[in-house]
């Protein structure tokens, strides 16, 4: 089959903010981070951060006509990966092409792909309707009035928001909008469509019209489409393959079912505890990736999910080591391994090698 994306190698790095400033309201940008790198360039001195690296050696083929999901934890990098495929950024390092087209000319790319941001409705024109937000993109975008109109009527009704299309942006939910935004991407043929994140925000129903938009029109028009997203379980419905990025890294790709097939061996085990500490004790050979959940209150509860090595008498073993003399286990649980799972696995650290402290696990608080 032709691959339609083909990506060598592919490096992303983004420079690093001012330590003492960084993620606070008084970090400095615009004129002010001009006037003030021009007086540090005259003293010589810096105070920056290092850089950040949200891709590193990527490398994917993606088929013509495919589904392809991209997974991973904020900050794996798949955010930054999908805006090099859809043109916006560049990458610092590597070759690849989209539809044909060269990284080196994303000006070029714009125009082959349909591009769908999580956050997209924030840059819809508050004074105008649904519909008039949509015929007024489709004309910018160089699209005739006669053509813009019976596409946008299409692409409303394709959103199931052809019943509220006279209603402006500030009278819709955050879930219409959402689907105002992908009724946008609908208006192009182009080959290439690519979601970040399409069903956030949405209710369970409006998330499944959605998916099941994607699997029908999306792909009976041919078009290739490009997803990220949290929900696995709908991924391994949905995609045809996915690869799960760590760290800006592809850990693991291949179709749904392979890729949870390389954790056949595995059991997954899920313990709750009531006002229980953890363990001390260095955990069991079986147990190979640990993820740890914290719940603050009273109850001091906390959810563990394990993966283990399959075999007789292992959750035994596990629950042997988890429990402590005061506190309590007031659920247990043991399954096989899921597409979330392979996800969990590539993003929490293995155990092995002492006893267990709080560096060795994934800790939400």
């Amino acid at each position: 089959m032709d691959h339609i994306i083909e990506l060598n190698h592919i490096a992303k790095q983004y420079p690093g903010l001012e330590k003492s400033l960084r993620g606070t309201k008084l970090e400095v940008k615009g004129p002010l981070l001009w006037a003030r790198n021009l007086s540090r360039a005259a003293r010589l001195t810096s105070n920056t951060a290092s850089s950040v690296t949200a891709l590193d050696d990527v490398s994917l083929t993606i088929d013509k006509g495919e589904i392809f999901g991209l997974l991973g934890l904020n900050g794996s990098g798949k955010t930054t990966l999908i805006k090099i495929l859809a043109g916006l950024i560049r990458p610092n390092h590597g070759t690849g092409q989209v539809a044909g087209i060269s990284l080196d000319y994303p000006k070029r790319i714009r125009q082959r792909v349909s591009y769908v941001s999580t956050l997209g409705w924030m840059g819809l024109e508050w004074p105008l309707t649904a519909q008039q937000n949509v015929e007024f993109f489709a004309i910018l975008c160089g699209m005739s009035q006669r053509l813009a109109k019976e596409r946008s009527e299409a692409a409303l009704r394709d959103v199931a928001l052809w019943d509220v299309k006279d209603k402006y942006s500030s009278q819709l939910s955050n879930g219409m909008r959402q689907r105002v935004i992908l009724a946008r991407a609908l208006l192009f043929r182009t080959p290439i469509v690519l979601l970040d994140e399409p069903t956030v925000g949405l209710d369970p129903a409006t998330a499944k019209d959605i998916l099941d938009l994607i699997r029908g029109t999306l792909r009976k028009r041919g078009q290739t489409i490009v997803l990220t997203d949290h929900q696995t379980d709908q991924m391994a419905e949905l995609a045809d393959r996915v690869a799960v990025l760590h760290e800006g890294k592809v850990v693991i790709h291949g179709t749904p079912s392979d890729v949870v097939r390389r954790l056949e061996h595995l059991i997954v085990i899920e313990v709750q505890t009531e006002g229980m500490e953890q363990p001390t004790a260095a955990p069991p050979s079986c147990i190979q990736r640990l993820h740890k959940t914290e719940h603050p209150g009273p109850l001091r509860s906390r959810n563990w999910r394990i993966h283990a090595l399959d075999g007789p008498g292992v959750l035994a073993v596990v629950l042997d080591w988890l429990t402590q003399p005061s506190g309590l286990v007031v659920f247990v649980a043991q399954s096989k391994p899921t597409l979330q799972d392979v996800l969990m696995f590539h993003a929490s650290e293995n155990p092995k090698g002492g006893a267990l402290t709080s560096g060795t696990l994934i800790q939400n608080n």
